[in-house]
């Protein structure tokens, strides 16, 4: 889960002002779940979070179709602790670093969904809700 809810309120807020419809899971079992039946353009999510974490999300989209071809940004505090044969793994788009400035996020998100196959234009934050 996200431990900062106004960190996951203002990407909510950011991604539903440029139009695009957002998909909140508090972890990533639910963030799967999610996936498969949403089918989101692009995929929020930050690495340190109950039920196997960002990583364990990451891995499992990449393992499958649509999820192997679905751009992810990945935010975090612990940017630095990513080596660089997790990076490949993983495979994300962008890594943003916490706290996440308005341009960096905008940004990525119009950068990833430039190059998303077309879906649903749903993001998927796999953080948890405010309220």
């Amino acid at each position: 889960a996200e431990d900062d809810p106004q960190a996951c309120s203002m990407m909510r807020r950011i991604c539903e002002f440029q139009g695009h419809e957002v998909e909140e899971s508090r972890d990533a079992a639910q963030a799967l779940a999610a996936f498969e039946s949403f089918q989101p353009d692009l995929v929020i999510t930050d690495l340190a979070m109950p039920l196997g974490g960002g990583q364990r999300l990451l891995r499992e989209l990449r393992a499958s179709e649509p999820g192997a071809s679905c751009p992810v940004i990945v935010i975090t505090g612990y940017a630095t602790l990513l080596g660089e044969r997790e990076r490949e793994d993983l495979q994300p788009y962008a890594i943003l670093e916490k706290p996440v400035d308005l341009e960096s996020m905008l940004g990525s998100v119009e950068g990833a969904l430039s190059q998303a196959p077309a879906g649903n234009s749903v993001i998927d934050l796999d953080q948890s809700p405010e309220s």
